[in-house]
């Protein structure tokens, strides 16, 4: 019997380890995420981590800029799953920018995520100042 308990117990911590991490609601997402670089309202620290107040939803109406968007270090390297991404990078479009939705925007998926976010980018700054250049700021 008592060895049946902690066979049963074994088993019970091996099914909880395997469980996936909790998820948490999008803006607790980015307070966990996002929130020490980009600060609580997404604007930034001048010269060292760019705001995505302006720029979040100019650069999501782009294919290059979404890409932009989901190969930055933050996103390639972020513990949260393609989902997880793809709702706090839907949820700052509708939460942080300074810009209105726009009729045409499309909102991230899963599968859009995972696609491109493996790929980390290295020349962030050179290409975030293309498409700067590119939406017209």
């Amino acid at each position: 019997m008592r060895r049946s308990v902690a066979c049963f117990f074994g088993i019970l911590a091996v099914a909880a380890a395997a469980q996936p991490a909790r998820a948490y609601q999008p803006h607790v997402s980015f307070q966990l995420q996002c929130m020490g670089c980009h600060r609580a309202d997404g604007s930034g620290e001048e010269g060292r981590v760019p705001s995505v107040r302006r720029s979040l939803v100019a650069f999501s109406m782009l294919a290059e800029g979404r890409e932009y968007l989901l190969r930055v270090p933050g996103v390639a390297q972020s513990p949260l799953s393609d989902l997880e991404t793809a709702a706090l990078l839907n949820w700052m479009a509708r939460n942080l920018s300074d810009v209105p939705l726009p009729a045409g925007f499309v909102d991230f998926t899963a599968e859009e995520v995972g696609r491109l976010r493996h790929q980390p980018l290295v020349l962030v700054a050179a290409t975030r100042a293309r498409l700067l250049k590119a939406i017209g700021r």
